[in-house]
């Protein structure tokens, strides 16, 4: 049923696509954003691919079990006495003249058409088709765990990306209000400079933080662009696609002990369990080394047809059962340095799986960390804001009475843009790092449509910092 939600989801979205609706009118939650890429991303499709060839494995394998039949066709053309006269015998065309010394010694050539039915049947191949039924069972579960580690990371990527592109709309919007409010302090020092009240200086320097302003405009207008293109690609979209997001760049923090997070990822990480697949992978390897002091046995059945002059021809005929039993008693020490390679290839297996524990648990950590940095510089920046806009008022206030200068407003005004700015990517951050540390766990799942849970950690949303998009843009532009 996730499946088939997911199909749904991603149909509608490209349905109206499809449509002649405006850009503004395509709305793109971040539930569909998933879906999109759980179904168009190269990377992933790449992961299913070997999927499918690691189960195709399993099938190659179990041949072993099954008896192989082969056709053969060939021809001979020959003067040598042995084969010329086994010919004829097969031919069932041997006569009394061919006893004659002189044409046993020195035959006429023979024409041969050969057919041959074969039928091997193996009955014990030393162990080694058992052995690689289990390692390709092994391996095949393996690939699917590292395509679910893919699946994942997309899934992660996503969010990210998604969460950028609110990012970037929201600086665009703090910068275009910023735009407005230098505008607002140009005119006021063109009104103070007319009524005699400043001097020209001051109208200049707004005119100048006005222009850099403008600056920020067009570059934030980029970021936009850039970032939508960045989640275009991770969906596997076309890069020209215009869409609009939905949602807030607010959330809460993951909560939870740092070594029961170190515990669960060791449990859940799918790339771990893969490794853990590859070790036993690397043991079965051993034991396929040890088949080759085995012995092995397989029995034939083959039905020969001869003819003179017609392939596929049926002028004599024959049939041969058998058996094969073979043993090696000495290959040269082969089979002992296979045992010592594959040996050596288990233990580098088992160290790998080692530096991957400490790995995850080192990723664990960082994202952990992270996370409280950013939910602290959210907290921070928050109390920035306010103390930059009441600072920024008192400072306007005094400018117009004249007991501050232009160059201060300007301070201000700045001071207050940077504050909003560090807010906003604070959030932003928060909002990463959570699903940076859900990522690190194993545990990060694409989020529910419609849900007013925060996508990436499942956790409610904190209504105080802003539970929607409007809201965020509220909080750190206005």
């Amino acid at each position: 049923m996730k499946d088939l939600k997911v199909v749904v989801l991603v149909t509608v979205f490209l349905l109206s696509f499809g449509g002649s609706g405006k850009a503004e009118d395509k709305i793109l939650t971040i539930a569909q954003a998933v879906g999109l890429a759980l179904q168009k991303n190269p990377t992933l499709k790449a992961a299913d691919y070997i999927v499918e060839a690691s189960k195709a494995k399993i099938g190659g394998a179990r041949s072993g079990l099954l008896p192989r039949i082969d056709l053969y066709e060939g021809f001979t053309r020959t003067n040598n006495p042995m084969m010329a006269v086994g010919s004829k015998l097969n031919q069932e065309a041997f006569s009394s003249k061919d006893y004659a010394l002189t044409e046993l010694n020195n035959p006429s050539p023979v024409n041969n058409f050969n057919t041959q039915f074969m039928v091997t049947q193996p009955i014990f191949d030393q162990g080694k088709t058992w052995v690689g039924i289990r390692q390709a069972k092994i391996g095949s579960q393996a690939t699917q765990e590292e395509r679910m580690r893919v699946k994942q990371e997309v899934i992660f990527e996503v969010l990210k990306t998604y969460s950028q592109v609110l990012r970037e709309k929201d600086n665009l919007a703090l910068v275009q209000k910023t735009e407005t409010m230098a505008a607002a302090h140009v005119r006021l020092a063109e009104d103070l400079f007319q009524n005699g009240q400043t001097v020209k200086s001051d109208v200049l320097s707004a005119k100048v933080r006005l222009s850099e302003i403008k600056e920020m405009v067009i570059q934030s207008r980029n970021g936009v662009k850039i970032a939508q293109a960045a989640l275009s690609k991770v969906m596997g979209m076309n890069q020209n696609d215009n869409f609009e997001v939905q949602g807030g760049l607010a959330c809460t923090r993951e909560q939870g002990d740092l070594t029961i997070f170190i515990a669960e990822a060791l449990e859940k990480r799918p790339d771990l369990l893969a490794m853990n697949n590859y070790v036993k992978n690397g043991q079965e390897g051993v034991r396929m080394a040890k088949t080759n002091y085995l012995p092995d046995f397989h029995l034939m059945a083959r039905y020969d047809f001869n003819d003179r002059n017609t392939a596929w021809g049926t002028e004599g005929e024959s049939w041969t059962v058998g058996g094969i039993f073979q043993f090696n008693f000495f290959d040269g020490l082969s089979s002992t340095y296979k045992v010592k390679e594959t040996n050596a290839v288990l233990k580098r297996l088992t160290s790998q799986q080692e530096e991957l524990m400490h790995s995850i648990e080192l990723e664990v950590r960082e994202a952990f960390f992270r996370m409280e940095e950013a939910d602290e510089r959210v907290k921070v920046t928050n109390e920035a804001m306010t103390q930059a806009e009441e600072s920024l008022r008192i400072v306007e206030d005094r400018y117009k009475t004249g007991l501050s200068r232009m160059v201060e407003v300007l301070d201000n005004e700045t001071a207050l843009t940077k504050a909003k700015r560090n807010h906003l990517y604070a959030l932003c951050d928060l909002k990463v790092a959570c699903g940076q540390l859900d990522l690190a766990r194993g545990v990060i799942i694409p989020p529910p449509e419609g849900d007013s849970e925060n996508p990436d950690t499942g956790t409610p949303v904190n209504e105080e910092a802003g539970g929607n998009h409007k809201t965020t843009v509220q909080s750190a532009v206005n």
